[in-house]
């Protein structure tokens, strides 16, 4: 029976039941305004269930202020009876009007950019409805979309600026919503978030579109099967009127798989505004928006890091951790240049246009984004633009338990690749969803590591060594880690660093054997072993192989084209190592270390002039980058410059660490330059030190080479061999030691070397 008051209520007539209540026209006598009243109504058991999600209902729509949701007035109680006062609203059902048949692409427009602004309104504040259907949204007479009934709605991203806000958890498995405008997540029982009310939206433009259900059964269970299976008609073949983006958009809104959704009910809001801006302007587009700036695929991409919105360092590793990943997975595609971490890692911090980036790295699209730890989960909001005219391609939002930071990873991938409209072939998509740990204690050490390699310091060196330790110990099968790991010990003892471990060279070769045994078609770990080859064992032919199976299967992996370029310059083949360090260069053009070795690969080549420039527009990047520096030296010693380069040589040794083969070369040029006594006080120096950065010997040599003491200068390189000098990699093209090529005992030592 109806009422005839409630409170300050006074009961009108009966509206219709919702949710979990009947729903009353009435008056507040106080006030003196017509009311919506929603009443909770008897279960016929305990109701403390029902109350509390009542009670909720009121608590999350009172929260949103916006004029396509129905507004709150008050939640209440009287005579035992728990009711909430809302706006009523005077207009028509959408299920009344999808009974009456098709209605006008330009109408479903109009209603479905309100409903969209609704659940962004919604979203923004974490709050799902999970009930969305055409008999919770209302139209009025002035064309005004209100969406109404939040009795489900579930609060998934608390605010902590919203102290209103409650967070209500519901059993696991527990099905809410009504079964034909449910999500494949929500009729699984499982989880769910914004892009579930995107799905159920798209149900309800699609029946607006054609007059009948996308799925639909004879039982539930036929109708769940329908909703994760099945794919509903063409809308174009029920109504021919239908736009080809606007069936674009809503099947976009009803993909199976959560990632391959639009990600944010603002993304589809843009696309349905611009759709309506070309409508109203008479365009009538064929195709998606991306066929209108010229259709083609997009081929090359920069990865910006990943911005975050706190000073916490743990936080920001993950940040770089994500990126790198995502540019790792992405750079794996040979369809697509993608550029390379050090290269997008240099406009970390700043505020650049993705217009100014692509430019400067010649990449027809930019990716930015945003990493936020929320609660104990984390969500990216990331911006695909166009670069070429800053127009926006796509823009959607990620959230994963922080277990999940590698499933993230891989959505965010994927969805990136569609975006872009490559076609991947099966064994693409299997590397690019390719997880190389299902531990995600692993994965976060694995990125701390990375995060200290990337620094390129003794200190950097051993702390990543110890984060790939880490990281190996909570998965004794990670390659990555492995990779990183004899990365780390073939740079610390290539160098020569004083702190390096005595066992160095032997610890980078076993860590990257192990990579190669855990997984066989891993780029980065073929790169390492070719590293170890080349550097520590002087095994070029087996150094050759392994960089260029590197390359070979990840043909975007920057270091593999750059450690093969300098190899085949050792070797002397100075037109194939041209060609690899431009490769490298294109894929990482901003990266400090790439662009020296481009410089010195030009050096050997005995290509002085542009190595200087290129050195000079290395340093034009970055004027404190030390090695750029010290290479810029060596070739203005050779083209002649003597005092230029010991110029530099004297900035380099005012460095935090005095590199002796710096003081060498400084001895060399001294010679050169007609400075024969600093030569020999240099000479005398390291002649006396006990322990050095290094062997010294071979930089000895070069002295005793700008001394021309031949002979002196020919026993101390065949002490280097002896002590197997990390120098001598280079000594088949080292321009320092010219005057040597035609002595009798150099010509043996180059055959020992295998450079001969």
């Amino acid at each position: 029976m109806t009422p005839s008051q409630i409170g300050r209520y006074r009961i009108d007539s009966r509206l219709g039941a919702g949710g979990m209540g009947e729903v009353f026209l009435a008056e507040d006598m106080t006030l003196g305004r017509r009311v919506a009243l929603k009443v909770l109504t008897p279960s016929g058991g305990p109701d403390s269930d029902r109350a509390r999600r009542f009670a909720q209902e009121a608590r999350l729509a009172s929260a949103i202020s916006h004029p396509n949701i129905a507004q709150i007035f008050e939640i209440g109680e009287a005579d035992g009876v728990n009711f909430i006062a809302m706006e009523y609203v005077e207009g028509e059902a959408l299920s009344a009007r999808v009974l009456r048949g098709p209605s006008s692409p330009a109408d479903v427009i109009e209603i479905a950019i309100q409903t969209f602004d609704a659940l962004d309104e919604a979203h923004a504040r974490g709050i799902v409805h999970r009930d969305l259907k055409p008999a919770n949204i209302l139209m009025t007479e002035r064309g005004r979309v209100k969406v109404l009934d939040f009795g489900l709605a579930k609060l998934v991203v608390r605010d902590a600026a919203d102290n209103t806000a409650t967070r209500l958890d519901t059993d696991s498995g527990l099905i809410l919503g009504t079964v034909h405008y449910m999500s494949p997540e929500q009729a699984l029982g499982r989880e769910v978030d914004t892009r579930t009310d995107i799905f159920s939206a798209g149900i309800v433009l699609y029946e607006l579109l054609t007059g009948r259900l996308p799925f639909s059964g004879n039982s539930t269970t036929e109708t769940f099967d329908r909703i994760m299976h099945a794919q509903p008609d063409s809308i174009s073949r029920l109504n021919d009127a239908a736009p080809p983006e606007l069936e674009r958009i809503v099947k976009k809104a009803l993909e199976k798989e959560p990632a391959r959704r639009y990600q944010t009910a603002r993304d589809v809001l843009v696309d349905l505004t611009n759709l309506k801006r070309d409508s109203d302007s008479g365009v009538q587009p064929t195709h998606p928006p991306k066929a209108r700036r010229g259709g083609k695929t997009i081929r090359s991409l920069a990865v910006l890091p990943l911005a975050t919105t706190t000073s916490d360092a743990a936080i920001d590793y993950l940040a770089d951790g994500v990126t790198e990943s995502l540019i790792n997975a992405l750079s794996q595609i040979p369809k697509l240049k993608v550029m390379a971490r050090s290269s997008v890692f240099r406009y970390k911090g700043r505020d650049v246009s993705p217009e100014t980036v692509g430019h400067e790295l010649d990449v027809r699209a930019v990716l930015t984004g945003r990493l936020q730890s929320i609660g104990d989960r984390f969500v990216v909001r990331a911006e695909l633009v166009d670069a070429t005219d800053g127009s926006h391609i796509w823009g959607g939002q990620f959230q994963r338990p922080s277990a999940d930071l590698l499933e993230l990873q891989e959505e965010l991938a994927q969805e990136i690749v569609d975006q872009l409209r490559l076609r991947l072939t099966q064994d693409e998509r299997k590397r690019l969803k390719k997880r190389h740990t299902a531990d995600p204690r692993a994965y976060e050490a694995y990125m701390r590591g990375r995060f200290q390699l990337a620094k390129r310091t003794p200190d950097g060196f051993t702390k990543a060594i110890e984060c790939f330790d880490q990281a190996i110990a909570h998965d004794a099968e990670y390659a990555l880690a492995y990779a990183g790991l004899a990365d780390c010990y073939t740079l610390l003892s290539a160098a020569a660093y004083a702190d390096a471990p005595p066992d160095a060279a032997d610890c980078a070769r076993r860590a990257a054997e192990q990579a190669i045994r855990l997984d066989g078609q891993l780029a980065e770990a073929h790169s390492a072993l070719g590293f170890v080859r080349f550097r520590l064992d002087w095994n070029w032919a087996a150094a050759e192989a392994s960089l260029k199976q590197a390359c070979a299967l990840n043909p975007g992996h920057a270091p593999a084209h750059h450690r093969f370029a300098l190899l085949l310059s050792a070797l002397g083949r100075h037109d194939e190592a041209l060609r690899a360090i431009r490769t490298a260069h294109e894929l990482d053009p901003l990266s400090l270390i790439i662009g020296t070795a481009y410089g010195r690969t030009l050096h050997f080549a005995r290509r002085y002039h542009e190595a200087i420039a290129q050195f000079r527009r290395t340093l034009d990047m970055d004027d404190t980058f030390v090695q750029a520096h010290f290479d810029l030296g060596l070739s203005y010693a050779q083209a002649g410059r003597h005092n230029d380069a010991i110029v530099e040589f004297e900035r380099h040794l005012e460095g935090p660490r005095r590199r002796h083969v710096t003081v060498a070369v400084l001895g060399h040029t001294c010679a050169l330059s007609g400075q024969v006594d600093r030569a020999r006080s240099i000479l005398a120096e390291l002649r006396a030190l006990h322990t050095a950065e290094g062997s010294t010997v071979a930089g000895r040599a070069y002295i005793h080479v700008g001394l021309g003491e031949l002979d002196e200068a020919v026993d101390l390189l065949e002490r280097a061999y002896e002590m197997h000098d990390g120098l001598l990699v280079f000594l088949k093209v080292e321009p320092m030691v010219d005057p040597l090529r035609s002595h009798p005992r150099f010509k043996v030592l180059l055959s020992h070397l295998g450079l001969a």
